[in-house]
């Protein structure tokens, strides 16, 4: 997926690599189901954290988050910022 475009028409560029707007994500619980039972001194493969994670495409025009949740064969859900506030 060389480039996408986001519901506010802005092209968004993943060719590059690593691509600056696109982030990984993995939930606590896969993070711990996966990884915390491994030998503390046990190397484990990046790859396989990579595949465990999701994929999330940042809009650097409106800020929505678009995360395919299954992959890119689904179209991915979209998440538009509500407001913003400060942290007290």
């Amino acid at each position: 997926m060389p480039k996408f475009v986001c519901i506010c028409k802005t092209v968004i560029d993943l060719s590059p690599i690593p691509a600056p707007d696109q982030w990984m994500i993995i939930s606590d619980n896969e993070m711990t189901n996966n990884f915390e039972k491994e030998e503390k001194n046990k190397i484990i493969d990046i790859s396989y954290i990579y595949q465990q994670m999701k994929i999330v495409i940042k809009c650097p025009n409106c800020g929505r988050l678009h995360i395919s949740w299954d992959g890119f064969e689904k179209s991915p859900t979209v998440y538009k910022i509500d407001e913003t506030f400060n942290i007290l």
